[in-house]
Order: structure tokens, then C-alpha cells, then sequence
């Protein structure tokens, strides 16, 4: 499986979001961000950090392969767009004014794949009826996962842990780490399976 998480608006939480899938999944990451801590984070086993003149790595089938790419234009995400099985937007809602990014990228993406799952991340309470109330004006009605805030990413990021080895390692933290570990699992199954 290949996944491209894209937003053309920074600061939306997609290497978090993609860390947190690969490091539960096992999946490889491709990244074009020089500030990105993916390959501190996996290792260089795992995790391929792209020159500006490198071109797509070439990726064996049977490899499942995130590519979070950074929040500025790069023609690359193009052509990872065009090979993924699936495109994950993550948003994080401020305001309908600030989500017109975000529709503007939905706009460009929809050029290469209709597979397209939005992430509302650092979801707070209302958020995400608000995202779907400005979504559904622009007639986008893609399926919206929610991520609800939590330090358990920056502590799995920390430790350079999943969040299933989280929640087995600390039983006084499990209770605060079960969620957003249902909430990731939730969204990985639903994009390994998108008719079930």
C-alpha cells in the first residue's frame, strides 16, 4: 500500500500523523522535508530522506510506503500521488477562513486521485462539525477521521515508540494513549479496506 499525506498549508500535523502510522503499521517513509525527524525517528532502514534533485525512489511491490511530503510545492508529490492508493489530508481547524488551504489543496489534488481521506487532527471538541459544515459547502464529502489532541504522539515521537507499545508498556498511561491509538488503527483499516 502507498500513501501520500498532503496539505499544501504547514503546520497541519502531517509527519506526526505519518510517523504515528508507520511506526504502528511498519511502514517506510519517504520525505522531502529537511526538518522532518522521520529518519531519527525509524531509523535510516526505514525512513529515505529525498535531495531537491532526487528523483521518486524506486519502491519493490509489496512495500508499504507513506510519502509525507512538506507543506510547500514540490512536482515530486505529483507523481506519488499518481502510484498511492490513497491521499490523507490532514487538517487542523482554526477557523473556515483558515481552512480555504486546505480546500484549495483538495482542489489540486483531486486532479490525480478521487482516494482521498481527510484527517482532522488536534481535533478539540466541535471541531470536527465545523470542518464538515465548511467541507460540505464546497461539496467535498470525503470521508473525515478524527484525531482529538493528545501528547501521546509527541511522547510516542519521543520515545521513538508506537503507540500500541505505549499503551502495553504503561498501564498509568494506557487509559490516555487507548484513544488516539483506536483513533490511528481506525483510519489505517479504513484506508486498507476503503469498501468495508
Amino acid at each position: 500500500m502507498k500513501i501520500v499525506v498532503w496539505n499544501l498549508k504547514g503546520g497541519q500535523g502531517k509527519t506526526v500523523l505519518s510517523m504515528a502510522m508507520a511506526m504502528l503499521e511498519g511502514f517506510y517513509v519517504v520525505t522531502n522535508d529537511v526538518h522532518s525527524p522521520i529518519d531519527e525517528v525509524l531509523g535510516e532502514d526505514r525512513a529515505l530522506r529525498m535531495g531537491m534533485r532526487d528523483g521518486l525512489p524506486e519502491v519493490p511491490p509489496g512495500i508499504d510506503l507513506i510519502y509525507d511530503f512538506g507543506g510547500y510545492p514540490d512536482a515530486r508529490i505529483i507523481e506519488a500521488a499518481k502510484q498511492a492508493d490513497c491521499i490523507i489530508v490532514p487538517i487542523i481547524y482554526e477557523s473556515p477562513l483558515e481552512m480555504q488551504v486546505t480546500i484549495n489543496a483538495l482542489a489540486e489534488i483531486e486532479k490525480y486521485s478521487d482516494r482521498i481521506v481527510i484527517v482532522l487532527n488536534k481535533a478539540k471538541p466541535g471541531d470536527y462539525d465545523r470542518a464538515r459544515t465548511v467541507l460540505a459547502e464546497f461539496d467535498y464529502a470525503y470521508p473525515i477521521f478524527e484525531v482529538k489532541q493528545s501528547t501521546a504522539f509527541s511522547r510516542a515521537i519521543e520515545q521513538k515508540k508506537s503507540l500500541q507499545q505505549m499503551v502495553d508498556e504503561s498501564p498509568l498511561f494506557s487509559f490516555h494513549y487507548s484513544k488516539p491509538l483506536e483513533q490511528v488503527r481506525s483510519l489505517i483499516k479504513a484506508i486498507a479496506n476503503p469498501a468495508g
